[in-house]
């Protein structure tokens, strides 16, 4: 399906191919939302056309060598130039090396040349480490929980009824398993928007106490609730039908997720567009983090975004694993949770 998906993108298909994949996207959702996720995957990856090498570049640097070449002056007509020595020499004149222009624009060419191929290996190089930093966040967050957890016999932080789903910070922080100015810098990915906001002085994180969080204007409120756990979502566990809630037990399962890259409405499949909306980061209980371009499990077909009922919420029983962003509130009981008894 893939291999026909992106035959279809790049106009790589025969009339018959193509008209056969089109049909079998106007009645297949699947094929559908493989085709999104790939134009989504291919222009977060365009490159700026003036930073790719073109493709003619090779034959355009040897016809440049070659007409710096042909400029050069007849060495019969032109008064000769002593080569410069490895040696060292008495006459000041004679031990200077001689660059003509033509040396120089040969040289130049070729520069640029290898400066654009390398290019796109370092922007690939650049996202890596980012990817990197942020898994090493992850686990640093993921720590902090772990002792969370062994201070409160095994299990995570608790969210109250009316409160949002980033409280944890508010939690790891009031506990001193890690500083305000650690969460601060700990909670933002930097292959984000959100960290070139921060480092741009447009957007300042901050943790704020409990008191500061009931106290506050809604508008600031709601500002808090946005960005207090930053880049990334969290498991807060799950109500049942009769609307009891019920937090998450640290085991330190390498088949549990804990954090992830927080979902965007904006990406096809509800996943993350943090990494160029592609894929996201995934930490596990047992503080193993990969990276994966699907948020549905492979051996359960579980969405880790969206609930039993297809919604951002929390799950809706004990193998319902829902990571939430921040701002999501967990809702008192209602007769929204007692309409599936």
């Amino acid at each position: 399906m893939r291999d026909e998906l992106l035959g279809y993108l790049l106009n790589d298909l025969s009339a018959e191919q193509r008209s056969r994949v089109e049909a079998r996207l106007e009645s297949d959702p699947i094929w559908q939302h493989e085709l999104n996720r790939l134009r989504q995957c291919m222009k977060a990856y365009e490159v700026d056309p003036e930073a790719c090498p073109p493709e003619d570049l090779v034959n355009r640097t040897c016809s440049f060598v070659q007409k710096a070449v042909e400029n050069v002056p007849d060495a019969s007509t032109t008064p000769q130039v002593a080569p410069a020595s490895l040696t060292e020499s008495q006459d000041p004149s004679s031990s200077r090396r001689r660059w003509s222009r033509a040396d120089i624009a040969v040289g130049g060419g070729i520069f640029l040349a290898l400066v654009m191929l390398a290019l796109p290996a370092l922007g690939e190089s650049r996202e890596a480490a980012r990817q990197l930093r942020c898994q090493n966040n992850l686990r640093d967050l993921g720590a902090a929980l772990g002792d969370y957890a062994e201070q409160l016999g095994g299990q995570l932080p608790k969210i109250r009824p009316g409160e949002n789903a980033g409280v944890f910070v508010i939690e790891l922080a009031d506990r001193g398993l890690l500083t305000r100015a650690e969460l601060q810098e700990l909670l933002v990915c930097p292959s984000t928007p959100l960290a070139d906001d921060v480092f741009a002085g447009r957007v300042v994180m901050r943790v704020p106490t409990r008191d500061e969080l009931a106290t506050a204007s809604e508008t600031v409120r709601q500002q808090y609730r946005k960005r207090m756990s930053g880049s990334f979502a969290y498991r807060i566990g799950y109500v049942n039908a009769a609307g009891e809630y019920h937090r998450v037990k640290f085991d330190r399962s390498g088949r549990a997720p804990l954090l992830a890259d927080a979902p965007s409405f904006s990406v096809a499949g509800f996943q993350s567009a943090n990494h160029g909306g592609c894929g996201q980061n995934i930490l596990y209980q047992d503080l193993s983090a990969r990276y994966r371009r699907q948020c549905v499990s492979n051996d359960c077909e579980d969405h880790m975004f969206l609930n039993a009922n297809d919604q951002h919420a929390p799950g809706r029983h004990r193998q319902d694993v829902v990571l939430l962003r921040s701002e999501v509130i967990l809702v008192k009981h209602s007769a929204a949770h007692a309409g599936t008894k």
